[in-house]
């Protein structure tokens, strides 16, 4: 079961996330009907701006023995790979704002992705919050925002979504990674750090 686990705590790690959210989103009736060399850049952008330059950082501190795992296990390690996570946010959300040309409520999306690494890097000096239970919760808000802004009510999309975030739940606590308390924490860090701003702006 240890390694089930931990396939599922790879496959929904936090350097993942945004991309899936992406992948959704060009392929929601809002954006598929547009060129398709446009979503193949924002999937592209999104790759490497979330997922590439973070993990870069974290590469190189493993190599130099500043980090124990891909999934950086002891808090103390945190630091400096979430606010490396935090800058590439924050071009990535000017990605999407200034080269794709996103919606404000999009865009607000990612501002929000970077707000909630910000808050976690804070939490994380004292206590161990659940870094892959805000990036599967910053997914689900995603989903449910962008789905009340359009107007649409894929309920059963809700069930999968939910029914993966408490997997991913289950799986940290049962690698002993976290505690219950942290996934909760973590999740609604996530999930209010990007739902919030996609209603509101």
């Amino acid at each position: 079961m240890k390694t089930f686990y931990k396939i599922i705590s790879f496959v929904f790690q936090p350097l993942f996330m945004p991309t899936f959210g992406m992948l959704l989103l060009m392929n929601m009736d809002i954006f598929i009907s547009l060129p398709t060399l446009w979503r193949i850049v924002a999937i592209v952008g999104t790759v490497v701006f979330t997922c590439i330059l973070p993990a870069v950082p974290i590469w190189l501190m493993i190599r130099r023995g500043e980090v124990h795992d891909l999934f950086i296990s002891k808090r103390e390690e945190r630091t400096m790979p979430y606010l490396f996570s935090f800058m590439a946010y924050i071009f990535w959300a000017l990605f999407m704002w200034r080269t794709m040309q996103f919606p404000p409520f999009i865009v607000a999306m990612g501002v929000g992705s970077a707000i909630s690494i910000f808050i976690i890097v804070f939490i994380n000096l004292k206590w161990k919050i659940s870094a892959h239970l805000a990036g599967i919760g910053g997914l689900t808000g995603a989903v449910f925002g962008v789905c009340f802004r359009i107007g649409i009510n894929p309920l059963w999309f809700f069930i999968i979504m939910l029914s993966i975030s408490a997997l991913v739940a289950i799986s940290r606590i049962g690698v002993r990674a976290h505690t219950p308390g942290q996934t909760y924490a973590g999740y609604l860090v996530g999930f209010l750090a990007v739902f919030t701003p996609c209603i509101l702006f």
